[in-house]
């Protein structure tokens, strides 16, 4: 399995997400902020949502975890020469 880089814009837009559910806001209001402010979903000019909200939160925390559990714990290389 291998992890992509999100882009910059996606990016920015959640950690934003997050950083005002840290900061206590429900689905609900940081739609509200988000759209407020003319921010609106990458695919799309329909306006942010309270569901895809939580959904954008709780896929960014799954691949935050699925980060975080990704230790290299051992590296082995080997050379193989033959002549033919």
């Amino acid at each position: 399995m291998g992890l992509f880089r999100i882009g910059t814009e996606r990016l920015l837009r959640l950690e934003l997400m997050k950083r005002l559910k840290d900061e206590g806001y429900t689905s609900k209001e940081i739609s509200e902020f988000l759209n407020i402010n003319g921010i609106k979903p990458l695919r799309t000019d329909n306006p942010y949502t309270p569901k895809l909200v939580w959904v954008s939160l709780h896929k960014y925390q799954k691949r935050l975890d699925r980060i975080g559990n990704n230790w290299i714990t051992q590296i082995r290389e080997k050379l193989c020469v033959s002549t033919q």
